[in-house]
């Protein structure tokens, strides 16, 4: 590690302990809201509560990224790579297959949530590694991946709702996708989904950068 890298790394000490402690005073907050049943609405009825979960961490952090130069300059010069590699812990998502199988979740967000949630993961761990091994990848392939991961998001989030009790996509005699919207289950779109959809607009704001 050369010295440039060593003093900017040291530089965003700082920041990385107040950035941990935000994720950490939101996490804090959004379970709160979560035992309290906040976000369970009525069947028939958008999430509301849950779209503003996702929704108000996303304008305040292209809201702090626009108007504060501190904020920004941290934000381009986090390492890709870990950020990158944070997406491993997608793989988590295939739990949903699982749940499908125990009568928790309905297959229509189930599988697709699942398998894309796997299918992130993956590709993450093998770019990541080129990456950290100092490989020649192109920022097409980066583009890819970051496409492909935000997309996933973007139907898993869609199909949720479609299949909750009274949506167009809830099966008659088939369960519900409802456990999305209490604990444990619901810190997964309130909080991982949105700190995730952050990740990938870094990653965007850094390969416009370079």
């Amino acid at each position: 590690m050369n010295t440039q890298s060593i003093a900017l790394r040291e530089a965003q000490q700082p920041s990385h302990i107040a950035t941990l402690m935000v994720l950490l005073v939101w996490f804090a907050g959004v379970f709160s809201l979560a035992a309290q049943n906040l976000f369970d609405s009525s069947a028939g009825q958008p999430p509301l509560n849950i779209l503003l979960s996702l929704i108000i961490p996303l304008i305040a952090f292209v809201t702090t990224y626009s108007t504060s130069p501190r904020f920004k300059h941290y934000v381009l010069n986090i390492d890709m790579r870990h950020l990158i590699l944070l997406h491993s812990w997608r793989m988590l998502g295939f739990g949903f297959v699982f749940l499908y199988f125990y009568d928790v979740l309905p297959a229509l967000f189930a599988f697709p949530a699942g398998v894309g949630d796997a299918m992130a993961a993956t590709f993450a761990v093998f770019l990541a590694i080129a990456m950290y091994q100092n490989k020649a990848i192109s920022k097409k392939w980066i583009y890819r991946w970051n496409n492909f991961g935000l997309l996933d998001f973007v139907i898993a989030v869609s199909l949720g709702i479609m299949s909750r009790t009274g949506n167009i996509g809830q099966l008659e005699g088939h369960v519900a996708s409802d456990a999305m919207g209490v604990l444990p289950l619901v810190m997964i779109p309130t909080f991982i989904v949105p700190f995730y959809i952050i990740t990938h607009i870094i990653i965007y704001l850094q390969l416009r950068k370079n």
